[in-house]
């Protein structure tokens, strides 16, 4: 089967999960909302970055050895398994002793029952992580789809069933372990076939691909603290009821964009270090990559921006409408991470993971000092330093990580994406402007002024697409006709 080829069915399998995945997490949400508080989301949310932290240390960077070693023999991948299998078991002992001094750090006492539950999933990694990336390899992409369906429909049946039983905040704790258990056993079973383990352990044999992984450890650890100190930081300081609300705020516009982010980032992935030796084919994949991710990720980012009041309405309910103003300004955050935020393939297609490493060191440097001056202001100043952060870590991975790995010019990048950003950012801001008067208010059901706003934003950005777009559009009829 040609790249191409693999690169649509690959991308029709992984964006109908994605899709339903995306309709799964949508829906968990707006159930849960209407029966847990907002602080049931903040404890959720520190324990989330807790363990995410902790599975970054353990990860070792295994995942990237994998995608970049052509061939990987048994011996090899068994002493990985099992020096990743040891590392997450010692995380969760620890985890398991440090959480009545989290829970005390965080004066939430519940945390000394709830983290050790969660930890869990840890176990579970262990056991699946490694094939994930053995089926990413090899291409099968329709059986991770189906994984990611099935595993996704359970949960949120399990979280609604938990929920309306009254069990509250385990409802969120439950279903999320049993998702991370069922996904990684079927990564078990399914990997186990393509490639086995058996009871070996040769630590020299592998010890430069562990060298290797490492520094994507490193870009792991600092990255996932970069991402989540803004989690930490407010859940201490201005308690879990507003963390909730913040959080919940910034996962909305994430997760709707991160499943198409990873729809691209899974296929894009192995057919760029797979053609790793040549480096103009690696760079031409690279910007189809960029323009395919920008005309997805752009129009859902100011579409969400435009209507996130309404959104927020009809996803949370109103005792959660201040999160409207949040959402607004995490849209915007998304829009400029979307388009820099596959900077880091380049590093792992070249073997230059340290460059990765580098790039994140930077952007801790900025981020802590940023998010902890605007903490001390409102939750409205920490979103907004996040959008000066975005502006500015963009320049820094161009310099860091393009510049060193595949060489290309500015112009020849933003090419991929200007025309969408001309039209998208004006139309935007004017619909947003126009929607706060009351001209376009016509019903006495909300419901039914959103429906109408909605029908006339479509219709007037089909138009704007076919006027000034023609030739993107074209591009990708003809690349998926090829």
């Amino acid at each position: 089967m040609s790249d191409k080829r693999i690169a649509l069915s690959g991308g029709i399998w992984t964006s109908l999960s994605t899709a339903v995945v995306m309709l799964a997490q949508v829906l968990r949400i707006v159930i849960l909302t209407r029966f847990l508080g907002k602080s049931d989301f903040g404890i959720v949310s520190i324990i989330n970055v807790v363990i995410g932290l902790c599975t970054s240390f353990a990860d070792l960077g295994f995942a990237s050895v994998i995608m970049y070693k052509k061939q990987l023999s048994i011996n090899e991948f068994s002493t990985l398994f099992w020096i990743q299998m040891i590392i997450f078991y010692i995380i969760y002992g620890v985890l398991f002793l440090l959480s009545p001094l989290i829970s005390h750090f965080y004066n939430e006492p519940i945390l000394t029952t709830l983290i050790p539950i969660s930890s869990l999933s840890i176990i579970f990694l262990g056991i699946g992580k490694l094939y994930d990336n053995v089926l990413l390899k090899q291409y099968k992409f329709k059986l991770l789809a189906l994984r990611n369906i099935v595993t996704n429909i359970l949960s949120l049946f399990l979280a609604w069933w938990l929920a309306v039983k009254g069990y509250g905040v385990y409802s969120l704790i439950y279903s999320t372990l049993f998702q991370v258990a069922i996904y990684n056993i079927w990564n078990f079973i399914s990997g186990f076939k393509h490639l086995k383990i058996t009871f070996v352990f040769k630590f020299k044999s592998v010890l430069p691909l562990v060298k290797m992984g490492l520094y994507q450890t490193y870009t792991h650890i600092a990255d996932y603290f970069s991402s989540k100190l803004d989690v930490l930081i407010i859940g201490k300081f201005l308690g879990t009821e507003t963390l909730g609300l913040y959080d919940l705020s910034k996962e909305l516009v994430y997760k709707l964009v991160y499943f198409i982010r990873s729809v691209v980032y899974r296929v894009a992935l192995p057919m760029l270090t797979n053609c790793n030796e040549n480096d103009e084919m690696v760079k031409s994949r690279f910007l189809i990559v960029t323009k395919t991710v920008a005309f997805m990720c752009f129009p859902i980012c100011i579409t969400v921006a435009v209507f996130s009041t309404d959104i927020v309405r009809i996803m949370y309910g109103e005792k959660f409408i201040e999160a409207a103003a949040l959402v607004l300004i995490f849209s915007l955050v998304t829009l400029f991470t979307s388009i820099g935020s596959y900077f880091d393939m380049l590093g792992i297609a070249k073997g230059r993971t340290d460059l990765n490493f580098y790039n994140v060191l930077y952007r801790v440097i900025f981020t802590i000092p940023i998010i902890i001056m605007t903490s001390l202001i409102s939750i409205k100043a920490v979103a907004l330093g996040h959008l000066l952060l975005a502006i500015i870590l963009f320049v820094v991975m161009w310099k860091v990580i393009v510049k060193r790995t595949y060489p290309m010019s500015p112009k020849e990048y933003v090419r991929q994406f200007g025309r969408l950003a001309f039209v998208m950012l004006p139309f935007g801001t004017v619909y947003y402007l126009f929607m706060q008067t009351e001209c376009l208010n016509l019903f006495g059901d909300p419901i039914l002024n959103v429906l109408l706003n909605g029908l006339i934003y479509v219709l007037l950005l089909a138009l704007l697409g076919f006027a000034f777009l023609k030739k993107d559009i074209m591009f990708f009829l003809d690349m998926v006709k090829n």
